[in-house]
This record gives C-alpha cells, structure tokens and sequence, in this order.
C-alpha cells in the first residue's frame, strides 16, 4: 500500500515538472500578446457614452509609445478605412472637465493636477496608439496616444 503510495506521488510530481518544462518551452517573449498598433479614423461618441474609432485604417504594429512628427503628417494624408473600434481608456484623451466628471476619476483626481489632452473629440481626424484587443467579432483599443489630425472626418 505504502509502495503504491508512494509511486503515485512520484508519478505526480514528474508529470507536474514535465507539463511545468513544455509550458516554459511554449512561453515566446519575443513577441507581445497584445500587439500595439497605430490606426487613423473618426472619433465617434455612441449614445451610450462609449467612444468609436470610426472609418478607420487597419492597424499597423507600432514599437514605440510616442508619436513621431514624420508619422503624424503621414497619418494626415491617409486614407480612411472600413474598420471600426472601441475605445478603452479614453478619459485622460477628453478634456479636463470630462476627466473630473468621470465618478470613477473624480474619487483620486484634485482639479488642480486634472490632466487630461482634449485630443479625442467627436467628428474630428485622428491617430490612434493603442493596445489592440479582438474579443467575439469587436476590435478594442486600448489607447495609449492620441492626436487630432483635422477638425473634420473626410
């Protein structure tokens, strides 16, 4: 019985270090889970609140943060697409006072250090960086910049 025991949690253990040793092997950092793109489109607001990034070009993977002058004119000459995304994280691209009415920022965030961009406005031209999620047929971005690049949609 002790033997039968014993093999038992042998046999656990080394398949545990075996499942432990092909998920390690499995696990390619090189590559981010969750790409991020820059995409240029028309920022909608939905009756429900929730914004839209509208006629939008496909994203194209992005490696840095910021937004160069080069790709911002570039971004301007653009043409709009056939793709639409939600918006995630856009509080801190309205203005100020939309940044303090959000109830949720309102609770740690002072008037007085609000910082907010005012870049996201509805009908205007932009590009975009964002993470981008793909969740049941909706494409997400989760923004991380954000630039007007007209006063209009066109």
């Amino acid at each position: 019985m002790k033997v039968r025991r014993a093999f038992g949690v042998f046999a656990l253990v080394m398949y545990g270090m075996t499942g432990m040793h092909a998920q390690q092997q499995q696990t390619d950092l090189s590559k981010p889970k969750v790409p991020l793109v820059s995409v240029v489109g028309c920022a909608t607001q939905m009756s429900d609140g929730t914004w839209m990034l509208t006629k939008a070009t496909d994203g194209v993977e992005s490696k840095v943060l910021f937004m160069s002058a080069k790709e911002i004119e570039e971004a301007k000459t653009k043409p709009l697409g056939n793709n639409q995304y939600k918006l995630l994280g856009t509080v801190d691209f309205l203005t100020k006072e939309d940044l303090l009415n959000d109830p949720h920022r309102a609770e740690f965030t002072r008037p007085e250090v609000a910082n907010a961009t005012g870049q996201l406005q509805n009908g205007r031209k932009l590009l975009v960086k964002g993470l981008l999620i793909t969740v049941s047929n909706e494409k997400r971005l989760n923004l991380v910049s954000v630039q007007q690049l007209a006063d209009t949609c066109r």
